[in-house]
């Protein structure tokens, strides 16, 4: 009995096994070590073109590294400790000591609940230990195979929400002027409302799915980081670009600006490293074409710039993902 391997072998198998449970049971806990590692090595390769359409794979390549990464962990863990002593595998029909092939393919056989092939544990000991590695990779493949389709339909929600905001309108500004019913600008107060609900939701699905930061859209309309940015300038227009006594209701826009701020807790510090400057003060112009009621440029100039520290940090967001302003 190799007892260093053996040893070595478990502490693969328990680190494969609470990487999966870190990543995929622990709402709010974030990412694995490994996880972690092998995501961020992804995107900081494929994020140095400064490629849309190259990002676009960062999502689907870091969500497959990452559960392969968990079986393949584990399959060589359960690998070294089979092979940790020399009579642990024979041949079911000859009762010849399995060679390393045999024990790499009856390890992939048995984690894959396919029986164990043409070989036999040698012992009640092995039995155990077949029967043990049989049950986690029925485990991790289960909770693989889950947080593929988690993460899938997360990253479809995202989509959702981006599609629902650039819906609003062609700029911030027409937005908001599409809001105004001739008399207040109340007609903001649903669809603010239903975006605020699916941008709750996605803050969540942030916080459970940490790979789900890493799908990227080609296009801005369909970036949910692109959205986020757009939103928070048309909440700027309505909160401080028009009379007070005119605005779409208070507990509405705190709600979307309360949302906004969640998400960008959610998401890890490297990406919403704040920038040198905020968002740009966006422009009241389709408002003023149409003649309704807003403020001076001052006074909007002074609301937006009270709330700067987010938007600084929003901005940082754009930068990270390669949008800027121009995807907003």
């Amino acid at each position: 009995m190799e007892w260093f391997i053996l040893f070595v072998g478990v502490i693969i198998v328990v680190a494969a096994l609470l990487e999966t449970i870190w990543t995929t049971l622990w709402v709010g806990g974030g990412a694995g070590p490994i996880t972690r590692a092998a995501s961020n090595l992804v995107w900081l390769l494929l994020n140095a073109f400064r490629n849309h359409r190259l990002m676009v794979v960062a999502g689907p390549l870091v969500l497959t590294i990452t559960t392969m990464s968990w079986l393949l962990l584990l399959w060589l863990g359960w690998f070294l400790i089979f092979w940790s002593a020399p009579t642990s595998l024979v041949a079911s029909s000859s009762q010849a000591v399995a060679d390393v092939s045999d024990r790499i393919y009856f390890v992939g056989y048995t984690l894959f609940t396919l029986g164990n092939g043409e070989f036999s544990p040698n012992g009640d000991g092995w039995q155990i230990a077949t029967a043990l590695a049989s049950g986690a990779g029925l485990f991790t493949a289960t909770l693989a195979i889950t947080y593929l389709i988690s993460v899938i339909s997360a990253a479809v929600s995202a989509r959702a929400f981006a599609a629902e905001v650039w819906g609003l309108g062609d700029a911030p500004a027409e937005v908001v002027a599409a809001g105004w019913d001739g008399k207040n600008y109340s007609g903001l107060a649903l669809p603010l409302q239903s975006v605020a609900s699916q941008l709750t939701k996605l803050s969540q699905q942030y916080l459970a799915y940490p790979v789900l930061q890493y799908f990227h859209s080609g296009e801005a309309a369909k970036s949910p980081i692109a959205s986020l940015a757009r939103l928070d300038q048309i909440v700027m227009i309505a909160a401080h670009g028009v009379p007070r006594g005119l605005r779409a209701p208070a507990v509405i826009l705190n709600s979307v600006r309360s949302a906004v701020t969640n998400v960008l807790q959610s998401l890890p510090q490297k990406f919403v490293q704040p920038a040198d400057d905020p968002l740009p003060v966006p422009s009241l112009g389709s408002i003023l074409q149409r003649g309704y009621p807003v403020v001076s440029e001052e006074e909007f100039a002074d609301g937006v710039r009270s709330e700067q520290d987010r938007r600084r940090r929003l901005r940082g967001l754009l930068n990270a993902h390669g949008w800027g302003d121009h995807g907003i």
